[in-house]
């Protein structure tokens, strides 16, 4: 009999952030049959698992990188911002080192592949669960290539960005202010100005000349047209 004044454990709950519905509910399946923790909400994509995570406050989110509307990357980002006690999983598919290292800087907790049999993923949750953290040799072995490499390609810098922003960018190197961009995507002044600020953080960028350069070489906007 257990004393009453003695409170027992419980198991962690978790969240899942996956546009596959069949691998959401696999995942789900997997955690609570076999591990017994309790699954409190999903979601297919970024912006309602943001939301969703910050309702249900779980103790353990499994995270996909590739999401349809903004990325695991800036999911993470906005989650350790206003929820920093939740223990974050990634599990996606090839891990590029820009990706890698953004990941490390914003406190994931650990890295599986979808390659990886789904044993690997419970022993990562179980492991996490204890306050450890849990990579794979995939995940660590682009890390270092990526510190000892730390040039970034455009494709993984434009990877980091809504789809919002990419137009924001575009607006920034046409020499649009932030009074104009916010007239033009009809948002307010603020906003067009937290999405100028998260842009040029997410390119490693501290001016428009560098905005310029990326939304160039990215082919979205050429400065010669119409001349």
């Amino acid at each position: 009999m257990t004393p009453q004044n003695i409170t027992l454990p419980r198991n962690p709950s978790v969240m899942i952030i996956e546009d596959q519905t069949v691998v959401r509910e696999m995942l789900r399946q997997m955690i609570e049959e076999k591990l017994n923790y309790a699954v409190v909400a999903t979601a297919s994509t970024g912006k309602e698992g943001v939301e969703l995570a910050l309702q249900h406050q779980p103790d353990i989110l499994i995270l996909d990188i590739r999401l349809p509307d903004i990325s695991g990357v800036e999911v993470l980002y906005r989650l350790k911002h206003s929820y920093p006690e939740i223990k974050i999983l990634v599990f996606s598919g090839k891990i590029e080192g820009k990706i890698a290292r953004c990941l490390v800087r914003d406190g994931v907790r650990g890295f599986v592949s979808k390659n990886e049999n789904m044993s690997r993923l419970k022993t990562a949750l179980e492991i996490i669960a204890q306050g450890e953290t849990c990579f794979s040799h995939e995940f660590n072995d682009a890390l270092i290539t990526a510190l000892k490499n730390p040039e970034v390609t455009v494709d993984q810098m434009a990877m980091m960005l809504t789809d919002r922003e990419r137009e924001v960018a575009v607006m920034i190197a046409k020499s649009f202010s932030s009074k104009e961009v916010a007239v033009a995507l009809n948002i307010s002044v603020k906003t067009a100005q937290n999405h100028r600020t998260n842009l040029m953080r997410k390119l490693n960028v501290h001016d428009s000349a560098g905005v310029i350069r990326f939304v160039i070489r990215q082919g979205l906007y050429d400065p010669c047209e119409g001349l």
